[in-house]
């Protein structure tokens, strides 16, 4: 049931890139750079945590999600968004260097709980962006990994701090980033001639 539940996940993170890819290739979506460099170091360090703390098939979707961020990374340069701030750069410094202590430490716990606190800041750009325009985010995208991380708790082979933390707090961010989108959307005034 584990392995098939992270089969699931797997599917989810491709479903949930697709239509995101799609939209990010028509000019729609514009992808934080800052996010999905964050992202593209730390997705490759949480898995490396869950795998060797034991996570199981909740850790597959993690590293599939490894090679699409780092795709959507490189869409990034070309597509990606220009609202670029001082506050997102020093997010993007504040999390380089955090992860120094994730490489000096030897305990996967610790490293997992640094991946992950440097992981939710890395939403904090996109959040900022998404604040100022909903439209610049697909959230069918942000919905369908919502729940592919709910099913990647569900997939954990063990639960412990170092392999449950990681998913969750995605699960939660994914909330907020969704219901940025659907809130922070203007409603539309038709105006009669």
């Amino acid at each position: 049931m584990k392995e098939f539940l992270g089969v699931v996940a797997v599917i989810l993170g491709f479903v949930s890139f697709f239509p995101y890819i799609r939209d990010i290739l028509k000019g729609k979506t514009q992808p934080h750079l800052y996010t999905y460099i964050i992202w593209g170091i730390v997705t490759a360090l949480a898995f490396f945590g869950q795998y060797v703390a034991g996570a199981g098939p909740g850790a597959w979707t993690t590293g599939v999600m490894e090679i699409l961020t780092l795709f959507v990374l490189a869409l990034c340069f070309r597509y990606g968004t220009k609202d670029i701030t001082g506050f997102d750069t020093v997010l993007l410094v504040i999390a380089l260097v955090a992860i120094i202590p994730w490489f000096l430490t030897k305990d996967p716990t610790v490293s997992i709980v640094i991946a992950t606190l440097i992981d939710v800041c890395a939403f904090l750009p996109t959040i900022r962006k998404t604040l100022n325009d909903a439209d610049s985010e697909t959230l069918i995208s942000w919905v369908v990994n919502l729940l592919r991380h709910g099913v990647a708790i569900f997939a954990l082979t063990t639960f412990t701090l170092a392999t449950y933390i990681y998913p969750a707090a995605l699960l939660f961010m994914n909330a907020v980033v969704v219901s940025v989108i659907v809130f922070g959307k203007r409603p539309t005034v038709e105006t009669s001639a």
